[in-house]
């Protein structure tokens, strides 16, 4: 029996060459991960193509998101995958484990004052949760991580790695499955898989083999290549594991997708057999109108999204902190506002790193919002900030929108990165993260400007910035798959799940 979808436009015409697209993150997910192709599917209409997408969406999640698909989309929903019980076993443990060694007492955030250190030792003075100094950096270079000494820290990422993908995997399954009742033999001609998480890239690569259906992947930040790791999933285990599972997809893809020039060809770099298949799509600007836009008053720098390493919030204060002594601001003439989610730490850590640097009444930290109301909160700003994000060859989303507002633009991000490449050329102040001077200087600059009564102009003046022009790069590679496509019978011999790998 088909099953039925989460969602479709009732009466709604169907083409008869359709998309088979399966990620992780889409509508009714609010995530950014999940704008890049709700917005594709626009464009994938214009085609003439038809959309199914198999997404995760939890019970009860909120639909009228997809009321705004176009009309021959058909949303499909996975739950997560259920925790299983070596998780819950974790937990008891954790807690048994504190209560023997508690946390460390707070005792202050900072590094004393220099500006030039290490991502990674910022990263382990910036302060956790609960105010403390961090016992754990946020990542770590892929260099530093080591199977020797072993440590009980090291035991325990080998367990997360295996956990986690072992999860992801798991969901990758229950993708395949569903996307065999809804393939339709001679009207699908692809299958798109969208990462991270990059697991969901097997149920892709299990299509192909079995129903010989090309499988274009989409990656959206890197994975196996990354230059950070997340300190959980810090182990050998997880260079291993990625490296290989990245390496069987890439053979088995008829495309793959990275979205930056320098990822893409970092990829290349990796695996030179499959250099002509691997094409960089960007996620670009979109022209949907933009809210009324604030000029003159205060002088406020913005910031709308996830700080995911308080090293990066605090290099800002530092170099606020200089600016306000420095020119005698107040609240009232300058002050940075944020919103969003602080990697679990919420406002009270954000407010920890501004008060260790003597700017906590310069900043105000609010919740969430919905896209909407994050575009009205940006669109009130004279500076938007954005931060530079663990890969020197990706390109935060938040840059793409930051460049549609008529506001000047601070990209905290490393000479060289993507985010670089990408703002050279335009009026876009590109610091590295530890130029505590120069984000000073440009802070200044900008602020006496805005006194002097100058106005910034958006940026995404040039198409390259755009959308539309990515979409088109993406869908002319999709649609030269389409004449050599056909479904095959399954060849369920020739098949490993990830559940089975696994298991063992």
């Amino acid at each position: 029996m088909t099953p039925r979808p989460l969602f479709e436009h009732p009466g709604a015409a169907r083409s008869a060459r359709r998309l088979l697209l399966i990620s992780y993150h889409f509508p009714p997910d609010t995530t950014i991960g999940a704008r890049r192709w709700e917005k594709l599917s626009h464009f994938v209409a214009e085609r003439g193509w038809g959309l199914d997408v198999i997404t995760c969406a939890e019970p009860g999640a909120d639909l009228s998101r997809l009321e705004l698909l176009p009309e021959d989309t058909r949303v499909y929903a996975l739950p997560p995958q259920s925790k299983p019980a070596a998780e819950w076993l974790e937990h008891q443990v954790w807690r048994a484990y504190r209560t023997i060694r508690p946390a460390p007492a707070a005792t202050g955030a900072g590094n004393n004052g220099k500006s030039g250190d290490t991502a990674a030792a910022q990263t382990a003075a910036s302060p956790a949760r609960d105010g403390a100094p961090r016992e754990h950096p946020d990542t770590l270079s892929r260099h530093d991580i080591r199977w020797w000494p072993p440590t009980p820290r090291k035991m325990l990422r080998s367990y997360w790695v295996w956990h986690d993908l072992a999860r992801d995997g798991g969901w990758a399954e229950d993708a395949v499955r569903l996307a065999e009742q809804i393939l339709e033999p001679g009207v699908h001609f692809a299958a798109v898989t969208s990462g991270p998480p990059h697991m969901t890239h097997e149920t892709g690569r299990l299509l192909s083999r079995r129903r010989g259906l090309p499988f274009v992947m989409d990656m959206r930040d890197p994975w196996s290549l990354n230059e950070r790791i997340p300190e959980r999933w810090a182990s050998p285990l997880w260079l291993q594991r990625t490296a290989r599972h990245e390496r069987e997809m890439v053979s088995q893809a008829a495309l793959v997708v990275a979205n930056t020039a320098p990822a893409r060809d970092a990829l290349a770099r990796a695996y030179p057999d499959a250099s002509d298949r691997i094409i960089a799509v960007m996620n670009g600007s979109d022209d949907d109108p933009l809210p009324p836009q604030r000029r003159g008053g205060r002088f406020t720098i913005a910031y709308a999204g996830t700080v995911y390493d308080y090293g990066d919030p605090q290099s800002l204060f530092r170099a606020a902190a200089r600016v306000i002594l420095d020119l005698g601001l107040t609240p009232q003439t300058f002050g940075m506002d944020f919103i969003g989610n602080f990697d679990d730490g919420g406002e009270q850590a954000l407010l920890e790193t501004a008060r260790a640097e003597g700017v906590e009444d310069f900043v105000s930290v609010g919740p969430t919002r919905s896209h909407e109301g994050a575009m009205k909160f940006l669109s009130q700003a004279t500076m938007l900030v954005t931060f530079p994000g663990w890969n020197t060859v990706a390109i935060p989303g938040k840059v793409f929108e930051c460049v549609r507002f008529d506001a000047w633009l601070l990209a905290l991000s490393e000479a060289g990165s993507a985010t670089d490449l990408l703002l050279r050329g335009t009026d876009a102040d590109v610091v590295p993260r530890n130029d505590i001077e120069g984000i000073a200087r440009v802070i200044a600059s900008r602020y006496q400007a805005h006194q002097r009564g100058e106005e910034a102009t958006h940026i995404a003046r040039d198409e390259r910035f755009s959308r539309r022009l990515q979409a088109r790069i993406l869908l002319d590679a999709l649609a030269r798959l389409a004449p050599a496509s056909e479904i095959q019978p399954p060849r369920d011999k020739d098949v490993r799940t990830p559940r089975t790998s696994y298991s063992r």
